[in-house]
């Protein structure tokens, strides 16, 4: 009898219940001992599956997925929560398995090859907020109203006895243990001393870590939210501290970090990771003084941590901030650690706190226009989604809890564009009581650096937009507003902040449109433009009438015929000048031209339907009404004189009458009539009666034209200029608006068929 081996799932999952059972031995000495046979297990089974791709990329097998399983590396994280929730519940009695529990993400990380790919150190990373989960748990459930003596029982939530100071032992050690991890970014990624590398070698190293680097930035973002929402107040200050403290971690690895800043820092992105090195230094010595060398790649990536950090910062306080002025806790205490947050606070080596960015709107601006223009919200892989999931992430934690089945809507913020009240709040707490603290001269800079912005104008789009939303919603009222800025600026003069902030706001969207337009009248219209929408509606012309012509099996030919044919011309009004420059000035449409190709083709229809009613006609008089069977009859024999594919058309009303007589039997005979309906013929088509289509057209009541579908047999485009069928032009009007003029030549040739005019009574004859 053979029995099956165990399982790597069942093996892991096997030593970390032999660890969990130390938990709850009180015996810390076989924990240890315990936790590293499965930290060295696990390490061991991500090692085993390290592979590289065939282009050297690092590649696990761990990663894979399939239909009915998900990466095998995420299960094998999964049962350290179990482990983090019994080490919490043990707490008072033995802090030394949090402790040891926090070091777990160093310890699967190690320091050398195997190497890791970014998605499982991600998730190895998310091991401190899973922590931070269970041990929050353990903290609410053992919290009391604080009642200080002779006074009634305040919104505060504390810990009591020996659990605070438990607690209170742990939580430096939890933090530092995960601040440490930063640590070992140079190791693990190979930061050897730049002597050693090529610029080109040291900046590959650099943006390899950049994921790390990022997760463990919002993992710390994370982690402070966790302890505002559980209103913690010592987990609070420790990752607050943490999280205004991140940048300067690494300061000591990144050579020339202390040099001084770029001239426009702020517009340096993480985008530039996705670049080599050439193409980098490129970009980012455009955003340099003329007068400085070419930056090196420790100065590129300093910034871009700098960067990286504001972002998050400003985000994660006004997350916090929406908290309070929204009453979604008991304390104040997110508002208070926003604040916090905003003016860079952090305690020194001496335990004091030291205020270092008082807070300022021109500056508070600008961190805020540097998030709107940081990407695409719509792509995943850009760094603009990656801070609408940071501002998801932070907020998820508040959703309310909801009964299984129901249909909900979500009380939480998905985007940046959800923190407009937060937001706003933020920049009226930095409005000065008079002047605007270099706003409009700043706004003014950036749209005059249109080629440094990431976007370019779209981005100086987005900014004059979100310009646009505060100013509306600073012209109502907002109590929530007013107390987000009695929260940051300790009650002074909310109010007289708010509206002086949208009367500064309001100033700085004119400006950046001025400016706008004034670049747009100066910028000439780009001919290749124009050239590819009258290319687009020249092959759409070419290709043959549109289907609302009421005429089959049409010959589409081109160049000279027998005469000159007169010019067809037709013009759009109100079209922006900004979608005929370069570069862009407005974001592309991909109806813009379909606009165009549309109206040039029902032009071309109606024109040759107008020629068609020119044509000599041959009188018929008919006694019987057009839904009737003796009307059919009438003109039975002239049907057949028209030839193949008869068509009739008939007035509106008259159409109208007919399909709710047809529409009911789509295919039957009533009596002797025959009547169908035909796939594939247009919009204006009826029905097909006796073999006859009927068209709605536009006739007047009373009469019908009956002839046949193959009546045109040509339609002829003629040049309007050399080698062009059609012709465009673009006219400037008053401010930014013009008319586009589009015009060809139309020659056609009819075959030798009669075509019948049918007067009969209409009760809608008028």
């Amino acid at each position: 009898m053979t029995r099956d081996l165990p399982t790597p799932d069942e093996i892991l999952e096997e030593l970390a219940d032999k660890t969990a059972a130390q938990i709850d031995r009180l015996a810390p000495i076989a924990f240890d001992r315990a936790l590293g046979e499965l930290t060295r297990y696990h390490r061991f089974l991500l090692e085993m599956s390290a592979s590289r791709t065939s282009d050297g990329a690092v590649f696990n097998f761990a990663e894979i997925a399939g239909d009915a399983w998900g990466p095998p590396h995420r299960d094998w994280v999964r049962q350290y929560r179990r482990l983090f929730e019994r080490a919490a519940d043990r707490l008072p009695n033995d802090a030394h398995f949090l402790t040891s529990l926090a070091h777990v993400p160093g310890r699967l990380l190690g320091s050398g090859d195997p190497e890791l790919p970014a998605s499982i150190v991600e998730v190895i990373l998310d091991l401190e907020p899973m922590m931070m989960h269970r041990l929050e748990a353990w903290v609410t459930k053992r919290t009391t109203i604080e009642t200080p003596k002779g006074q009634s029982a305040e919104p505060r939530l504390a810990l009591v006895g020996s659990d605070a100071k438990a607690y209170a032992g742990v939580l430096p050690d939890i933090v530092g243990a995960w601040e440490s991890l930063l640590q070992r970014v140079p190791s693990m990624y190979d930061w050897r001393e730049r002597a050693d590398k090529t610029e080109e070698e040291r900046w590959n190293a650099l943006r390899q870590s950049w994921p790390f680097l990022w997760q463990h930035l919002t993992n710390t973002a994370y982690c402070l939210a966790v302890a505002v929402w559980n209103e913690d107040e010592s987990g609070a200050a420790l990752f607050r501290d943490a999280l205004v403290r991140w940048p300067d971690i690494l300061k000591y690895r990144l050579d020339d970090a202390g040099a001084a800043a770029p001239r426009s820092w702020r517009l340096i992105f993480p985008d530039l990771l996705k670049m080599d090195w050439h193409q980098a230094s490129a970009k980012a010595s455009l955003l340099d003084y003329d007068y400085l060398p070419l930056p090196t790649t420790d100065h590129v990536l300093a910034n871009i941590n700098r960067g990286a950090h504001d972002d998050v910062v400003f985000l994660t306080a006004a997350v916090l901030l929406s908290w309070t002025i929204n009453d979604k806790q008991s304390s104040d205490i997110g508002g208070r650690a926003a604040r916090m947050l905003l003016i860079r606070a952090a305690d020194d080596d001496n335990g004091h706190t030291r205020n270092s960015a008082p807070l300022r709107l021109r500056s508070l601006l600008l961190e805020l226009v540097r998030t709107e223009i940081a990407g695409e919200r719509l792509s995943d892989d850009s760094y603009g989604a990656e801070l609408d999931h940071l501002v998801k992430s932070l907020d998820d934690m508040t959703e309310r809890r909801v009964v299984p089945g129901r249909v909900y809507t979500p009380s939480t913020m998905h985007e940046r564009s959800d923190l407009l009240v937060a937001t706003l709040a933020i920049l009226a707490s930095g409005t000065p009581l008079e002047g605007d603290d270099g706003v409009g001269q700043s706004i003014a800079d950036l749209a005059e650096e249109e080629e440094l912005l990431p976007g370019g104008d779209r981005s100086l789009r987005d900014i004059l937009h979100e310009l646009g939303r505060f100013r509306t919603t600073l012209l109502q009222p907002s109590a929530l507003i007013e107390r987000g800025v009695g929260v940051l600026t300790l009650g002074q003069e909310a109010a007289t902040k708010v509206r002086h902030l949208g009367t500064i706001l309001a100033s700085a969207h004119e400006v950046l449109a001025t400016k706008r337009q004034q670049r747009l009248l100066a910028r000439p219209v780009d001919g290749d433009k124009l050239e590819a929408l009258r290319l687009a509606v020249e092959a759409a012309l070419l290709r043959g009438p549109s289907r609302d012509i009421l005429f089959s099996a049409v010959e589409i030919a081109r160049g000279p015929g027998g005469s000159i044919a007169e010019t067809q011309s037709l013009t759009f009004n109100g079209i922006e000048k900004a979608a005929f420059v370069e570069p862009p000035m407005q974001a592309a449409s991909s109806s813009f031209n379909e606009l165009f190709v549309t109206q040039t083709q029902v032009v071309a229809a109606r024109s040759i339907w107008a020629k068609f009613l020119e044509r000599e006609r041959v009188n018929i008089d008919v006694a019987a009404k057009l839904e009737e069977e003796a009307f059919w009859r009438g003109i039975e024999r002239f049907v057949l004189q028209v030839g193949i594919e008869p068509v009739m058309a008939v007035s509106q009303h008259a159409a109208l009458r007919t399909r709710r007589l047809f529409g009911r039997h789509p295919s039957a005979e009533l009596g002797w009539l025959r009547v169908e309906r035909r796939k594939g013929k247009g919009n204006s088509y009826v029905a097909t009666v006796q073999g006859v289509d009927v068209i709605d057209a536009d006739v007047p009541p009373g009469v019908a034209l009956l002839f046949s579908a193959r009546a045109l047999q040509r339609v002829r485009y003629q040049n309007v200029d050399v080698g062009k069928y059609v012709a465009i032009s673009f006219e400037l009007g008053e401010g930014v608006k013009g008319a586009v003029r589009l015009s060809f030549r139309q020659q056609l040739e009819w075959a030798n068929t009669p075509t019948f005019e049918i007067r009969a009574p209409d009760p809608d004859d008028s």
